[in-house]
């Protein structure tokens, strides 16, 4: 299992943060490996699913999401499966701090089973440098869009 953790202070409060982090249909807007979101609008409640197709670590793929948990303004959580046994978790959590908030995404995954094999292979020769760039400049721009986005308090 890779895991990597990523922050970044926002300007904005930490409820409104989540909600638009939360909202998968917006991720395209900050998220560099994100290409197109296809689900309902809004932060999503536990249970909701979603298919997202990405171009990551230099690959393309495809992302069946499900929330698994949501409390608003700290934290959401979602799992999704993808091509050769791709399995992820996904947190972000959100913490109010003097400026706004503190965003904090957690990124967990796996290449499973045999489909996996060669997956598995290349993510500490190439694909996990590639992922953790891509983690890393979603953040800024994460802080940029909703900055933008949320009118400050």
């Amino acid at each position: 299992m890779t895991i990597m953790r990523h922050s970044v202070e926002i300007a904005r409060a930490p409820g409104h943060v989540l909600a638009y982090a939360g909202t998968a249909t917006r991720w395209p807007e900050w998220h560099p490996s994100s290409l197109r979101v296809d689900g309902i609008a809004g932060p999503l409640p536990a249970g909701s699913r979603f298919e997202e197709d990405i171009h990551a670590g230099g690959r393309d793929g495809h992302l069946s999401w499900e929330v698994t948990d949501y409390l608003p303004g700290r934290r959401w959580l979602a799992r999704a499966s993808g091509n050769h046994g791709l399995r992820l978790l996904l947190s972000y959590e959100c913490e109010a701090t003097d400026t706004g908030a503190r965003f904090t995404r957690t990124l967990e995954y796996r290449f499973a089973g045999l489909a996996g094999l060669y997956m598995r292979l290349l993510d500490p020769l190439l694909l996990r440098r590639r992922i953790r760039r891509e983690s890393e400049e979603s953040m800024l721009r994460l802080r940029q869009m909703a900055e933008q986005a949320i009118a400050a308090n």
